[in-house]
């Protein structure tokens, strides 16, 4: 009987062992690097935020609407979330958005009332992939209620048009 507890107590100590060094390596796993972190710079450069033809709108855009906040390359997750409705879906939600981003936002003067999202179609966008995301796009706007205005770069509105165009979305949606 003596032998039998004793011999119970060794296998506690040996199964304690084995368990304490397993849970080493996998300390050791969890904190063990990923590939580049090793390197003292990491192969980025910068790049242009926006292409000549969207400068050129940019500039145009900036002319038109003086009175508002006009930001570029926006995240749709920077102003768009899932509401309350989406309940446990949340993230679910948040995914089918996360990689697309509008070229232009316009914002109010507070700096937090998005107002219109703006984009600058050129032939990419006529492809059936491309078609589809835009629509997903201007589902996900349309669905937190902020009106999108697409313009064509082949044909480069005027400052007129644009300021025109941008007023009748705004007093449409009641943002001007």
């Amino acid at each position: 009987m003596i032998l039998g507890v004793m011999v119970a107590m060794a296998l506690v100590v040996v199964v304690s062992i084995l368990g304490q060094r397993r849970l080493e390596k996998n300390k050791q796993k969890s904190v063990s690097s990923v590939k580049g972190d090793e390197l003292p710079i990491w192969p980025f450069e910068p790049m242009p935020i926006m292409t000549d033809t969207e400068v050129l709108f940019f500039a145009k855009l900036q002319q038109a609407v003086p009175e508002y906040h006009i930001f570029s390359q926006v995240q749709l997750s920077r102003i768009i979330q899932p509401s309350d409705d989406a309940g446990s879906d949340r993230a679910f939600w948040l995914n089918r958005i996360c990689r697309q981003s509008v070229d232009y936002v316009l914002v109010a003067r507070d700096g937090q009332t998005t107002l219109l999202a703006i984009e600058l179609d050129d032939w990419t966008h006529d492809s059936p992939s491309r078609v589809r995301a835009d629509e997903k796009k201007d589902k996900a706007l349309a669905s937190a209620g902020i009106p999108i205005l697409r313009f064509h770069a082949e044909r480069m509105p005027s400052v007129d048009i644009i300021r025109h165009d941008i007023q009748a979305v705004l007093r449409q949606y009641g943002g001007g």
